[in-house]
């Protein structure tokens, strides 16, 4: 019996690490709104992704 607790307590952090922790799509629609971004003098992360 304690094996499935242990077991259903995993996977319930695990769906929640991935809910919580994933990134959601952006706000920028085209290449002209992602350069005013970069270049208003705010510090900016980018992150690429790639399902190649």
């Amino acid at each position: 019996m304690r094996t499935n607790w242990v077991l259903i307590v995993f996977f319930a952090v695990i769906i929640s690490a991935f809910v919580l922790l994933r990134s959601k799509p952006s706000d920028i629609q085209d290449i002209d709104e992602l350069s005013a971004m970069l270049t208003d003098g705010q510090p900016a992360v980018l992150e690429f992704y790639s399902n190649v």
